[in-house]
């Protein structure tokens, strides 16, 4: 009898590593590698054929894009490209190699924190804290949160999840995408070229757009003007969508009621910025998609897109929009 025939080696982020008996029950044909963030380029990575990548430190990464010659697919955790690259992930791409995101999993976390932002500023949970810190007993009459109209820039699976957890709040939904197309959970959504029309409309102002080429500081001092002076804004999709200057303006004159910042344009957030004392401000840590249950939600994204890899079929989150690098 022969032997079966060995699966692909896939190297695997060690901050990953928690799944790894999971992955080795359920492909035991395959040998999985941990990979640290960095260290010596050891030889048993180079004969990797996949790759599952999350914290990689730039040299790891490239060397292993360099060496491992009979690299076919790499899948990252991140529900965006932008945060990664270097000279050599294009040459690769270019010479055949697949890559791929984990589009499904940190969007439900962002998702439940973007519910959450806005129902804190809903039900002034911000101004109730602060009475309480002044040992002041106050009646506040809070806003409903149903019958409010949500804007979302960004309607990919971060908006999606948003979107729907609104709507089963009573929320109105609308969506500002690049095409301007349907997606179901929006009531309607317009594309980006006319976002300054429906601003006026929005109590809550979402970004959960990827950062390209075209919308890199796409919120500017016109946006802040055109909101209700009653808009939180809250951002959980990268922070040079902002122009900082401006955002700072509008806050420190009330143009909006409120923000939460959970990315922003240099990471982390340096001690001197002055997005750390904005009134009526949160800042967090780009903790938005940090939840208990990512690695479960991680190794099943995986898990489905390496059945597909194994099967010869189609790879699901690869770049929609290349040039653009989303």
């Amino acid at each position: 009898m022969s032997a079966a025939p060995a699966g692909p080696h896939v190297l695997i982020s060690e901050n990953l590593a928690g799944m790894l008996p999971r992955l080795t029950e359920r492909y035991p044909a395959s040998r999985f590698t941990p990979v640290p963030d960095a260290g010596p380029l050891l030889e048993e990575y180079v004969d990797a054929e996949v790759m599952f990548c999350s914290s990689m430190g730039e040299e790891m990464l490239n060397g292993i894009l360099s060496k491992a010659v009979g690299l076919r697919w790499m899948q990252v955790t991140t529900a965006g490209f932008d945060w990664f690259g270097g000279d050599v992930l294009p040459r690769r791409l270019a010479e055949g190699m697949t890559l791929t995101r984990s589009s499904r999993s940190f969007c439900v976390p962002i998702g439940e924190y973007v519910i959450g932002a806005a129902l804190m500023y809903s039900r002034a949970f911000p101004e109730l804290r602060a009475a309480q810190e002044r040992r002041e007993w106050v009646r506040l009459v809070a806003k409903d949160f149903i019958g409010s109209t949500m804007l979302v820039f960004g309607t990919g699976s971060i908006g999606r999840e948003v979107a729907w957890r609104a709507k089963a709040l009573g929320v109105t939904m609308i969506g500002v995408s690049r095409s301007g197309r349907p997606v179901e959970g929006f009531d309607r959504v317009v594309p980006v070229g006319r976002c300054l029309e429906v601003l006026p409309e929005a109590d809550w102002v979402v970004l959960a757009m990827p950062l390209t080429s075209e919308n890199r500081h796409l919120i500017r001092a016109e946006h802040f003007a055109a909101m209700k002076d009653s808009a939180v804004l809250i951002n959980v999709g990268r922070g040079a969508l902002i122009r900082e200057d401006d955002l700072v303006d509008a806050m420190t004159r009330g143009e909006i009621a409120g923000a939460v910042l959970d990315v922003f344009e240099e990471e982390p957030l340096p001690a001197g910025s002055r997005l750390w004392e904005l009134p009526r401000t949160i800042v967090t840590p780009h903790t938005s998609f940090r939840a208990s249950g990512n690695l479960q939600r991680l190794c099943d994204d995986f898990s489905a897109n390496f059945d597909r890899y194994l099967a010869g079929e189609t790879l699901v989150g690869t770049m929609l929009e290349p040039d653009l690098g989303y």
